[in-house]
């Protein structure tokens, strides 16, 4: 073989190098730049699965907290609604409470021009409603009033039992009236017309006994 030739061959060989390096940088520079761009997308994503799972997180707590507040509330809504309820609808008879209560409104309205004075309050036997979860307490009392306070008398009652105003639920079963002293009358100090009236009435509460049945 001549010097000529070996070139040629050497040339030709060097050629060949050249073109494979220059073709697997290619291909490893390709490779390279993929899983680069891979580990670059998915570390984006983990980032952003982090983002997401911290606010997750957070609003987690917000709720967590926001369902605490109004637990809370709902159990302090709960202890009002039952305070409030043992006033109007209480679990026995409560006397003593009724009584202060009648005797409040009177002392609310009575005044020497405008009286409303109750005399001879009386309760009755209590009376079991059978299947029912509540019972009845049966009272009577003899009113002197002017007419004006009597109006009023039978508006309470007739509002008694609502949560806002917080009074015994209470009805009147039957009104007798057997006095009257108009306006002018001798016996009459106010200067309104007056009357004395007999209430018999109910007041209602709660059977605990009916309710365990």
């Amino acid at each position: 073989m001549d010097t000529t030739s070996i070139f040629k061959s050497n040339y030709f060989q060097l050629r060949l190098y050249i073109v494979l390096s220059v073709l697997l940088l290619i291909v490893v520079g390709y490779f390279t730049f993929n899983n680069v761009m891979k580990y670059l997308d998915v570390q984006t994503e983990t980032q952003s699965n982090i983002e997401i799972f911290n606010t997750l997180e957070q609003n987690e707590e917000v709720i967590a907290a926001e369902l605490e507040t109004e637990q809370v509330e709902l159990q302090a809504l709960n202890q009002t609604i039952q305070s409030e309820l043992e006033l109007v609808f209480p679990e026995n008879e409560s006397h003593t409470k009724l009584t202060r209560t009648l005797e409040q409104f009177a002392n609310d309205i009575h005044r020497i021009k405008n009286p409303f004075i109750i005399n001879n309050l009386q309760y009755l036997k209590t009376e079991q409603v059978d299947g029912e979860n509540y019972s009845v307490l049966p009272f009577k009392m003899t009113i002197h009033s002017s007419y004006n306070n009597f109006f009023k008398f039978l508006e309470f009652v007739e509002n008694s039992g609502a949560l806002s105003d917080k009074s015994r639920l209470i009805e009147i079963t039957t009104i007798t009236i057997n006095f009257i002293s108009p306006s002018g009358a001798i016996d009459n100090t106010s200067g309104q017309d007056e009357i004395n009236f007999n209430a018999t009435m109910n007041a209602y509460f709660r059977s605990v006994n009916n309710e365990n049945q």
